[in-house]
Formats: C-alpha cells, sequence, structure tokens
C-alpha cells in the first residue's frame, strides 16, 4: 500500500489542480502549478520544440527507382497529410486516447488528477496523458519514471501548444505512434492488419488499430482478440457519445468480427538487402564520409534524436541499389514454390523429425524463430560490372534477420573445385591431362587430417572405376578422387589462393579437402567468384550501394565499376571448357540446362548438409544454396518441390531452381556468346604424350594397372578361349606404339570358355566351299570342327552340292564337334517312300516335309483334315493318306489326319464280309490307328457252301453295331469246307 505521506502529497497535487482548473481556467492554473511544482526543482531547461520530420527520412530505391525501404532505424512508417487521413480513423484515435484534444492546451489537468489518484491508490497504470503530452513523451522527454519527468511533460506539451496548431501536432502523433509488428503510423497500420491502404478504412477496423496504441503487445489482435475486441467496442461506444458515429452505425460495427489480416511473411520484398545496405553504411570502410564511427553515422542515416538539442542535421539521404525488384521478387517466387516456409504447427512437427530427443516444449520454442524445412538463397551478380542484380533468402525477413544470401557460410562441396582447376592450368597441368579414377582413393596427408588419421580416404558417388579421365572430363563429372589428386599435386595453399584472388573473401583452410569443401563461403561469394570465368577473368568486385544523394542533391557516392585482371585469360577460357559440360547430359548439372551458352559446377556436401549450383552465362552469374537453417542437418528423405529425394545432390535440386529462375530472367535477353578464344589457348587444352605398355598374357586386373600407370584407358572384349579366364589375349594398338594420355586400347580377354560358333548355313555350296568356310569359321572363332561327308540322291541339286548338315544350320558347336554333311551325289533319287509321322505334331510332320524336301528335292503339297481320336491329343498326327511305306514323288499330294482333342462318338463295325481274315486283321488296325479304338478280334472257322478258304463268312456283334475300346470280335471264316 501507499505510504500515508506519499497518499496526502499527491492528494494535495491532484486536488488541487482540480480545485484551480474549476475556478481560475486553464491558463491561471497553469501559472499557479507552475508556482507549486517548481519547488520539486524538475528540469524545465529550454529544449528545441522542433517536431521531427517524419519525411526526412533516408530511403533506399532499387535499380529501376522502386522503393524499397525508408530507414527508420527498425521504424517502418508512411507519414501522409492529415486531410488525408479518413475522420473516422481520427475520430477512433481521439476517442481511445484523448477526445477533448481540441479543448486543453496540451495537460488535461482534471484526467491527471483522476488517473493519478486512480493508479496511486490501485497500482495500475491508467493512461491520462494527452496526444500532445505522449508526443512529448516519446519524442523529446522520455518515459522515466519520475514526477520530476511527468512535469516536464507537462511544459513541454504545453509549449508545443504554443507552437503548434492542433492538426499540426495531430497529424504528427497519427504518423509516428507505434501500432505493433512494426508498424509506425495508422496508414502503415491500415496495410499491416487489415491489408488496405487508409482509405478504405471501416469504423471497426479504426477502432481496432485505436486499441493499439495504448499497449501493442497487450491488445496483439493476432494473440489476443478478445481482449482487443471489447476495447474496441468501448472506444466505438465511446465515439458514439461524442457524436463521431451514430448508435445504428456503432452497433453494427460492434457486432461486426475481429478480422485481422495475417502478418506478411516477405512485408518488404529486399528486407534483406536494405539491411545489408544498411550494414555497409554503418560499418564498410567505402562510406565513411558518412562518418567515422558507426554512431556518427548512424546520425548520418537516421538524422538526430528529437531530444538531443545538441545533435543538428542529418538523415534524408537517397541510396540507390543495383537490385533488380522484379528478378528479386521471382527469386522469392522461385524458392516459395520449392520449399515454402511452413506454418508453425507443420514446423513443430518437421522439428520433431530432426531433433527427437528434444523435449516438445523446447521444440515448440524453438519453431517459433527457426525453420525445420530445407531452404535456399538465390545471388545473381552482373558479370560486366559486379552489381547485385538478385540477392534473395529463402527464410522471411520477419521470421529471421540472419541472411542466407550473405551471412550464410556453408560448405561449398565440389563447387570449390573450379578454383582447383584454375590451379592446375597455371601449373602448366592441360585440360587433356588423365588422373587415375577409381571409386575411392586414400592420399597420405603431411599431417594429421581427418580424424586422428594422417590418411585421407575420399570416395566418388557410386563405385564405378573410370580408369583414367582428364582434367576436363573429371571436371564435367566432378570426380572426387581425381581433384583430392590435383589438390595434393598443386597444394591446397594454391586453391585458396585462387578462390581468394576470384572472389572469395572468407577464410579457407588450407588443407588437402579444401577441394571438396572444407571451410564455409557465401552465395554471393561464390557468384562473384564464378564471373571471372564468363569474362576470362576479367573480374568486377561485387556492389550493391551504387550511388548516395544527400537531402539537399548533393552525390555523396557514386560507385566506379573497375574490372581486375585475375589472371591469363587463356586460362580462364580453358577452365570454362568443362564448366559448359556440367549443364549437359554428359555433366551432373543436366538439369540446369537452358539451351544457352552456359557453364557451371554443382557441389554437394560430403555429408549432404548442403547443395550448390553455380552457374554463369555470358552477362550474369548465379548462385543457388539449399539447406536446413540449422546447417548439421544433412538434406536425406526430404520432400522438395513435391518431390522426395533420398539424398539431395547439387544436380538434383539447385540445378533446376538455377533453370528455372534463369529461365525467368533472361526470357526477353539476347541470347550472346562468351568472350573469343584468347591468345594461347590451345596450350592449356594439350594431350600429353604416353606409350602403349605390354599388358598380353596379363590378367585383366594386372593389365588395368598398367595401363592406368600409363595413363590409358581401356575397352575390352571378351573372347572365348581355353586360356584363364581374364587373362589378355591380344591388344591394339600393339606394345610400344605412341599414343595420347585417356587413349583407349582395346583388349581381347578370355572368358575361360572354349569358344563356340554356330553352325553355318552350307547349303548348295559345293564342298570345296564348305571346306573353305570351316577353314575361315576356324581363324575367326577359334573353333576346329570335324566335317563328316555323306552322299545322296537329290532330285534338284548337282553333284557335289551341299544337301543339308546335322546339326542344322544355327546350331552353337564348339571345338571338336563332328558335322556331318549331306552331298548330293548327282543321281535322280528313286523309291522315296512316305514317312511314318503317326503321333508328330502337326508342326513337327510340316517340319519334316521341309527336311525331305531339302534333303531329296521333293516337292509334296500337305493337306491337314482334323478328326476325334480316342488316345491322340489335339494337333497329333493319326494317320496319312498315302500311308506311310509309299512312294510318292514331286506334285503329290499328301493328306494329314490330325486329333481335333475330342473322343469320337458312334463309331460302327464295319462290314468285312468276304474279305480274306489277313485284309479283315488289317482293316482293324487302320480302324485302330484312325480312331484310337482297341478291339480283339477272335477268328472262328465254319464251312461254308460258296466262300472259299479265309474269307470272312459274318461277324459277332454284325456289322453296323457300335462299337468301344475293350470290344471283342468274334470274326466266323471259311475253313474252305461245302456244309453238309
Amino acid at each position: 500500500m501507499p505510504s500515508l505521506a506519499g497518499l496526502l502529497a499527491i492528494v494535495v497535487i491532484t486536488a488541487g489542480w482540480g480545485v484551480l482548473l474549476a475556478f481560475l481556467g486553464v491558463t491561471a492554473a497553469y501559472g499557479v502549478f507552475e508556482e507549486v511544482t517548481g519547488r520539486l526543482n524538475p528540469d524545465v531547461s529550454p529544449i528545441d520544440l522542433t517536431l521531427p520530420d517524419l519525411s526526412r527520412v533516408s530511403r533506399v530505391y532499387a535499380a529501376d527507382g522502386e522503393l524499397l525501404a525508408e530507414l527508420h532505424d527498425g521504424r517502418v512508417s508512411e507519414p501522409i497529410p492529415i486531410a488525408q487521413i479518413p475522420e473516422v480513423m481520427i475520430h477512433a484515435v481521439l476517442a481511445a486516447e484523448d477526445d477533448d484534444f481540441y479543448e486543453h492546451e496540451g495537460v488535461d489537468f482534471t484526467a491527471i488528477a483522476r488517473t493519478a489518484v486512480y493508479n496511486f491508490l490501485y497500482e495500475t497504470n491508467l493512461g491520462g496523458s494527452t496526444i500532445t503530452q505522449q508526443v512529448a513523451k516519446n519524442h523529446f522527454v522520455g518515459d522515466e519514471v519520475t514526477i520530476e519527468r511527468k512535469i516536464r511533460e507537462a511544459f513541454v506539451s504545453t509549449d508545443l501548444e504554443r507552437t503548434y496548431e492542433k492538426d499540426q501536432i495531430l497529424e504528427f502523433y497519427l504518423n509516428s505512434v507505434y501500432f505493433g509488428s512494426g508498424a509506425y503510423g495508422v496508414s502503415t497500420a491500415s496495410r499491416e492488419f487489415f491489408g488496405k491502404p487508409l482509405e478504405k478504412i471501416t469504423l471497426e477496423e479504426a477502432a481496432t488499430l485505436a486499441v493499439l496504441i495504448r499497449n501493442p503487445a497487450f491488445y496483439n489482435p493476432r494473440v489476443r482478440p478478445e481482449r482487443t475486441r471489447d476495447r474496441r467496442n468501448l472506444i466505438i461506444d465511446q465515439m458514439v457519445e461524442n457524436g463521431w458515429a451514430d448508435a445504428e452505425e456503432a452497433e453494427k460495427a460492434k457486432n461486426a468480427p475481429l478480422e485481422v489480416a495475417e502478418h506478411i511473411a516477405f512485408r518488404g520484398e529486399a528486407d534483406h538487402v536494405v539491411a545489408e545496405v544498411n550494414r555497409q553504411l554503418l560499418y564498410d570502410a567505402r562510406f565513411a564520409f558518412l562518418g567515422d564511427t558507426p554512431e556518427q553515422r548512424k546520425k548520418a542515416i537516421f538524422g538526430c534524436a528529437a531530444d538531443n538539442p545538441e545533435c543538428q542535421g542529418g538523415g534524408g539521404l537517397l541510396i540507390e541499389t543495383t537490385v533488380d525488384l522484379a528478378l528479386q521478387r521471382e527469386a522469392y517466387r522461385v524458392l516459395e514454390g520449392w520449399m515454402p516456409l511452413p506454418d508453425y504447427q507443420q514446423n513443430v512437427l518437421l522439428c520433431q523429425e530432426l531433433f527427437p530427443s528434444d523435449p516438445l516444449s523446447y521444440l515448440e520454442s524453438y519453431a517459433t524463430e527457426h525453420s525445420c524445412a530445407p531452404t535456399g538463397s538465390i545471388v545473381t551478380v552482373d558479370n560486366l560490372t559486379g552489381a547485385v542484380k538478385v540477392m534473395a533468402s529463402g527464410l522471411p525477413f520477419d521470421f529471421i534477420q540472419f541472411d542466407l544470401a550473405i551471412q550464410g557460410r556453408r560448405n561449398p562441396g565440389s563447387s570449390m573445385k573450379p578454383f582447383a582447376l584454375l590451379g592446375a592450368l597455371e601449373r602448366d597441368v592441360s585440360l587433356g591431362t588423365a588422373f587415375p579414377a577409381p571409386p575411392n582413393i586414400e592420399i597420405q596427408c603431411p599431417t594429421v587430417c581427418v580424424e586422428d588419421s594422417d590418411i585421407w580416404t575420399v570416395r566418388n558417388v557410386g563405385t564405378r572405376n573410370y580408369g583414367v579421365l582428364t582434367l576436363a572430363d573429371a571436371t564435367s563429372s566432378s570426380i572426387n578422387t581425381v581433384y583430392a589428386q590435383i589438390s595434393e599435386m598443386i597444394g591446397p595453399s594454391k586453391v585458396a589462393e585462387v578462390a581468394h584472388r576470384l572472389g572469395i573473401r572468407s577464410d579457407l583452410p588450407p588443407v588437402l579437402s579444401i577441394v571438396l569443401g572444407t571451410g564455409a563461403v557465401s552465395p554471393l561469394e561464390m557468384a562473384s567468384a564464378y564471373s571471372n570465368f564468363a569474362t576470362n577473368g576479367q573480374w568486377a568486385p561485387p556492389y550493391i550501394i551504387s550511388r548516395i544523394i544527400s537531402a539537399d542533391s548533393r552525390i555523396l557516392y557514386e560507385h566506379e565499376v573497375v574490372h581486375q585482371s585475375n589472371g591469363d585469360p587463356a586460362a580462364f577460357a580453358a577452365a570454362r571448357i568443362p564448366l559448359e559440360r556440367v549443364p549437359t547430359p554428359e555433366g551432373t548439372g543436366s538439369r540446369a540446362s537452358i539451351g544457352r551458352p552456359q557453364g557451371g559446377k554443382t557441389g554437394t556436401h560430403q555429408g549432404f548438409r548442403d547443395a550448390w549450383y553455380v552457374g554463369f552465362v555470358p552477362t550474369y552469374t548465379t548462385a543457388v544454396w539449399v539447406g536446413y537453417e540449422h546447417n548439421q542437418i544433412p538434406l536425406e528423405n526430404v520432400v522438395i518441390g513435391g518431390e522426395h529425394y533420398r539424398r539431395v545432390y547439387g544436380g538434383s535440386v539447385p540445378a533446376p531452381i538455377w533453370a528455372e529462375f534463369m529461365g525467368v530472367m533472361l526470357e526477353d535477353v539476347e541470347t550472346t556468346g562468351f568472350p573469343p578464344d584468347p591468345p594461347g589457348l590451345s596450350r592449356y587444352r594439350l594431350r600429353p604424350d604416353t606409350s602403349v605398355p605390354q599388358v598380353i598374357g596379363l590378367d585383366l586386373e594386372t593389365a588395368q594397372t598398367t595401363l592406368v600407370n600409363a595413363r590409358l584407358n581401356w575397352e575390352i572384349v571378351d573372347v572365348d578361349s581355353e586360356a584363364p579366364a581374364g587373362e589378355v589375349l591380344s591388344q591394339e594398338p600393339p606394345p610400344r606404339s605412341d599414343a595420347l594420355q585417356a587413349d583407349r586400347i582395346t583388349l581381347e580377354v578370355s572368358t575361360g570358355t572354349p569358344p563356340s560358333s554356330s553352325v553355318p548355313d552350307w547349303t548348295g555350296l559345293s564342298v570345296a566351299e564348305v571346306l573353305e568356310s570351316a577353314r575361315s569359321m576356324e581363324q575367326e572363332t577359334g573353333v576346329l570342327v570335324i566335317l563328316d561327308l555323306t552322299y545322296t540322291p537329290h532330285i534338284i541339286l548337282e553333284a557335289d552340292r551341299v544337301i543339308a548338315t546335322d546339326p542344322p544350320a544355327g546350331t552353337q558347336i564348339t571345338t571338336g564337334d563332328t558335322i556331318t554333311i549331306t552331298v548330293s551325289n548327282g543321281e535322280i533319287p528313286q523309291d522315296i517312300l512316305l514317312p511314318d509321322w503317326t503321333g508328330l505334331t502337326l508342326e513337327q510332320t510340316l517340319q519334316a516335309i521341309r527336311q525331305l524336301q531339302l534333303r531329296t528335292g521333293i516337292v509334296i503339297t500337305p493337306t491337314p483334315v482334323y478328326a476325334p481320336h480316342a488316345q491322340l491329343e489335339a494337333e497329333r498326327v493319326i494317320t496319312t493318306d498315302p500311308p506311310a511305306g509309299t512312294q510318292i514323288t514331286t506334285g503329290d499330294t499328301i493328306t494329314i489326319t490330325v486329333s481335333n482333342g475330342e473322343i469320337p462318338q458312334d463309331i460302327l463295325l464295319p462290314d468285312w464280309t468276304g474279305l480274306t481274315l489277313e485284309q479283315t486283321l488289317q482293316a482293324i488296325r487302320q480302324l485302330q490307328l484312325r480312331t484310337g479304338i482297341v478291339i480283339t478280334p477272335t477268328p472262328v472257322y465254319a464251312p461254308h457252301a460258296q466262300l472259299e478258304a479265309e474269307r470272312v463268312i459274318t461277324t459277332d456283334p454284325p456289322a453296323g453295331t457300335q462299337i468301344a475300346t475293350g470290344d471283342t470280335i468274334t470274326i466266323t471264316v471259311s475253313n474252305g469246307q461245302v456244309p453238309n
């Protein structure tokens, strides 16, 4: 509870103010007030009451003149004249903060007395200050909680009222008061919270904004909507009471839902650019004319603090930048399309996946300020001037002020290789120089280099052994094992020196693994450094600020483009050759192809934590980085752009992002070529000489090692041979031949399998021609066969011509096999009998007919007919007509009865009366063959008056009876006697 003395003091003072105000009026009361409060000795020394010129701020512009930002040292404001502020907005603020504004003279003594006593008694903090007092507090006397400061505030407020018109004070207040979320002034607040210009604001929206002035955090409508709505409705009631809104309109407004726009992720389309401009202005030596210290520079940029009468001037700078805002928007669009920022709940879930061992409470807090989804950045520089055209960070400035494009230094992976490439060229290692390219390699380090070991093990992506690769091929294919050797050859210090010379400003440790990404660099550094490869080493340092103009229109600074030659132009042109192959089907960055002259390089962290594509066209260079904000998280099993990636490589995500952005950027840009080849380029393209070693008789592995040591490649031709598998049988070119490094040597290597070949088609050839063909087959394939000649008549082929072979043409054979060759003896075949094809398939029968024709020259016509059969399955031959064994000749037609797969029905016993018994038994055999029905004939003899001996008299059952398999047929046969 307050002390009795304090209570009495407040009562005396506030009661005195109230009485004086009632009986003497404001002016007289103020005079007495001066006399009474003067005893407290507050500092009432003279003060410059010039209202800060809100329009006198430094402004940052894009290259096309579009405003990027106003440098308010953290404030966002859009000051407008009071005549353009809607009355509903003015009335809402007056109702909330000072409805007697146009009546008092700066201090509302009644309100002060009332709220002071209430606050003192109940230890609350209700506001009682007028709008003028708030201006005095915020801009002149500060907010120290002392009665002396409060008295000084009253003096300043009254002086302000004497100095300015009411509308001037109110205009300044409405344009400078803070509403939260970085919004200063009613115009900015309208856009921030309702996404609309101030002239379209409604009654309920104006009242909502008025709520926020008292305490933006306490009444934040996005966090505490009910609290905001309740106070909004009180303000609307106050507006009705003051006659600023009618009751019906007010009731409708009070019932309106509290609809607040979402906070825009990218409030400014180049917020990170503006932050970098701010940083350079404050700390970069180029801008020393702004001041020797950051504090002096702050004054020059932001102007003087309103409560510092000793400070004069400052602010009002016009700062022109190189950034192309249209391209900046496209960069954000591309990044957002591939890697959208997750909402809070999604972000928490992603954080749980990334950090499963961390408690949920920690992750929920972490997710408010950090993204657990992959993100990226895009930076583009003008190759000819160094102007930074795009500097886009995938994380919104409001979410995190850390700029991934400039401040984000990440492991560059293999995108460091071009610096080693140029270093090798400068050490007289040509593009045609070949290096061993195994899937992995171990290199002895001069000191401990990895995990307490002096052995550096380097692996490629995949397990392929490339043999040897030229420096050019190893670059376009990004072969780690080759570049590890290059780093060892030229030294890591050389790689670092080249990188720094080309524009990398970050520290690079001089260790062998520098070529694979040891160290960390920014996308801006990489874009700038790679621009050297597009310009043959004529480098312009990167810059963002192009010009600074003072408030009185004097040019304080103008960037001068100065080109720096970073080495032999021919060396850069040579380095560009393999880099131009990277965005092609043979390179690692094929998805970056945009169909115009271009080059680039992919980069992938060995642990997959960072992925890069840095690419250039003749006019621009763009670096794309993809990774997590937290730089220890690998890009594994992630979904980016709607596609799942087991692992993210520079060629899988950054490359197509680069292509999408550059495709838009260059849509209306004329296609041009790179600079013409400079003198001396040819020496960088040479392939050194070598000599072909002897490898015949070696096993393949030893032969390959021998060729690699000679810097040669190989092409293997497998040859069937009885030599051990893997033995080199021959080589081309032969040993001791001259060659160029990386040439291919053709090796014939034994499979360990005896050689085989297929029987040639010798039909119609003479025997002499067959023998010559057999000798050629032996020479070509190594297959030696035994030929067995047999002669036979043939109706067509003349003597000594081959009729057929066994095995037939096309059959695989090997050394020692015998081929029987049937040769025509020149005679016409006689007594050619029809073969027995019973039981063969129809296809087999037709093949047999073709073989018969081939063997004899006789051409017959097969005619298949189908019939049921009790035993044979479908497509099997039942019989032929004429039957097997019949002599045939050219032109004969052979009827082939084929089973249709059905069982025969209603087979009737034939009438054999008068036939001999032998003829009858033959007929039974034909019946069985034709139908598959098996019956048993039983002959019995009897005299007959007419039929001679052995003739059938009758059968039992009689002719015409239906029969089936298993039936017994009694056949009565004449015995040649006449019955008595």
